[in-house]
């Protein structure tokens, strides 16, 4: 869980990643506002796509304050969910060397 969104994953038997976003009517009443949440985090998702790993459900679910989020805000919380389940490994450590 982050201030923005809630994640749920478990193993499915197809071997594709699947991922779903819910945006409840508690979010926002009108449509509009919660069909750009969710175009805004599949945005978010799409460049880690190729790193997540085959044969999970993923869903991710807004929480109060997602309206005035921007996609940076978006993607910073889903790579820290992701690498808190273990589902995105870590960017390893760049060495940079004295010349």
């Amino acid at each position: 869980m982050s201030r923005l969104l809630i994640l749920a994953w478990v193993p499915n038997e197809l071997g594709k990643l699947r991922i779903g976003f819910v945006v409840s009517k508690r979010i926002s009443k009108l449509a509009v506002v919660r069909n750009r949440v969710k175009r805004l985090l599949g945005e978010a998702i799409r460049r880690h796509l190729t790193e997540l790993p085959g044969g999970w459900d993923i869903v991710l679910s807004a929480r109060n304050g997602v309206t005035t989020a921007d996609l940076h805000a978006f993607e910073e919380d889903i790579v820290s969910l992701l690498h808190r389940a273990r589902l995105l490994e870590p960017e390893p450590e760049q060495k940079t060397y004295n010349t």
